[in-house]
C-alpha cells in the first residue's frame, strides 16, 4: 500500500481528542475538497509503497518504545487501499485501538475488536457534497463518529438536515457521536456555537463542536503532528 507518513502524536479532534496515538496516512483519494489540508497524501508521489508488514512493524515500533497503543488511519482516504482489510485485522488482533478517519464514500463494513469510524459529510463548501450517500454514514454505530466541517451558515443548515434524516432512520440510542468542525480560518467559532446551540436536532443529539487542536499546538502547515 502507499504510505504518506507514519508519526506519532496526539489526536486533533473525535472521540479521542488530546490522546497520543500512532497515525498511519495513506496516500490516494478519491475526492478533491476545497479545504483539504492534507494534498501531499492525495496527488503527486510523496509516498513510500510498503507491505502489511512492514506498516504492522512500523506501528509496532512506537508501542514498544511508548506504550502507545491508539492508532488512527487516516489519508485522503485509507478504505480505498488494497489489504486495507488485513491490516484492520492485523491491527485489531494485535489489540491495538484503531480509528479510521474516511471520507464518506465508502460504506464502513469492518467491524472488529477495538476498531471504530469516523466518518466526514462533505458539505457544500467542500465542493464535494453530491458524492455524499446515506447509505454510507448510516453503517455508522454508537461507537462512531460523524465529523461536519463547516465554512458557511448553508453547510452548518445541511449538517442539522442529514442528522435529522440520520436520526429518524436509527433505533434509539444508535446514532454516531456528532460533531461540528469549522474550515481552519473561516466561520467565527461563536457563530458556530450560538448556532448549535439555537438547533433543535443538534443539541438532541449531543452534537458537540470542536477545532482542530494539533493546528493550535502547532503551526497549522506543520505535516507529521
Amino acid at each position: 500500500m502507499k504510505v504518506s507518513e507514519i508519526f506519532k502524536s496526539i489526536e486533533g479532534e473525535g472521540l479521542r481528542t488530546g490522546l497520543a496515538a500512532v497515525f498511519v496516512r495513506l496516500h490516494g483519494c478519491n475526492l478533491r475538497c476545497s479545504y483539504c489540508d492534507s494534498m501531499y497524501a492525495v496527488e503527486g508521489d510523496d509516498y513510500k509503497t510498503m507491505s502489511v508488514d512492514e506498516v504492522i512493524a512500523a506501528v509496532e515500533s512506537y508501542r514498544d518504545g511508548s506504550s502507545v497503543n491508539s492508532v488512527t488511519l487516516t489519508g485522503g482516504e485509507p478504505l480505498l487501499h488494497q489489504d486495507v482489510d488485513e491490516l484492520l485485522a492485523r491491527l485489531s488482533k494485535s489489540g491495538f485501538l484503531v480509528n479510521v478517519e474516511t471520507n464518506g464514500t465508502v460504506p464502513c463494513k469492518w467491524q472488529l475488536p477495538g476498531l471504530f469510524y469516523t466518518m466526514d459529510w462533505k458539505c457544500k463548501s467542500s465542493g464535494m457534497s453530491s458524492k455524499m450517500k446515506m447509505e454510507n454514514i448510516e453503517t455508522l454505530g454508537a461507537q462512531d463518529a460523524l465529523k461536519f466541517v463547516v465554512g458557511s451558515i448553508e453547510d452548518l443548515e445541511e449538517a442539522e438536515s442529514v442528522v435529522v434524516r440520520l436520526s429518524q432512520s436509527k433505533v434509539a440510542n444508535a446514532m454516531p457521536h456528532i460533531f461540528i468542525s469549522p474550515v481552519f480560518g473561516t466561520l467565527p467559532y461563536e457563530r458556530i456555537v450560538e448556532w448549535m446551540l439555537g438547533s433543535r436536532a443538534m443539541t438532541e443529539n449531543n452534537a458537540r463542536f470542536q477545532v482542530q487542536m494539533h493546528k493550535i499546538v502547532w503551526n497549522p502547515d506543520m505535516r507529521g503532528v
